[in-house]
């Protein structure tokens, strides 16, 4: 497990800004919370294949729907969320083992899933 907590706060944020962004069709096929050891630091994580196109330009737009949408900007630190294309190997880690089409929470910890380490997760999304 993390040597940092994710608290329920982070949790709710991880909610909100999927709910925002599903509303503002953001094409998001996977997100979760994951823990990063090597900077001690929970990162929400959102796979779009927005992300291999153009990453600034998705993250400007992540930003501009975030700031629409209220506060949240705010609240969550913008540093904290990553955006990534989908062959991304860690949720495609995990999605190989757990899909979640919908929105959920499911923790995924200390598992070694295709010679990929995942030290603490805690999963909204993960389509196929």
């Amino acid at each position: 497990m993390a040597a940092t907590s994710l608290v329920d706060a982070d949790v709710a944020m991880g909610h909100e800004l999927l709910d925002i962004l599903d509303r503002a069709k953001f094409p998001v096929t996977g997100a979760a919370w994951i823990y990063f050891a090597d900077v001690d630091q929970w990162r929400l994580v959102i796979r779009t294949p927005k992300a291999e196109k153009d990453l600034l330009s998705s993250l400007a737009q992540v930003a501009d729907v975030m700031d629409a949408a209220g506060d949240l900007r705010a609240r969550l630190d913008f540093s904290r969320v990553k955006l990534v294309p989908p062959k991304d190997k860690m949720l495609a880690a995990m999605g190989s083992v757990v899909r979640v089409d919908g929105k959920a929470e499911i923790r995924f910890s200390r598992n070694v899933v295709n010679g990929v380490l995942i030290d603490d997760a805690l999963i909204y999304r993960l389509a196929a």
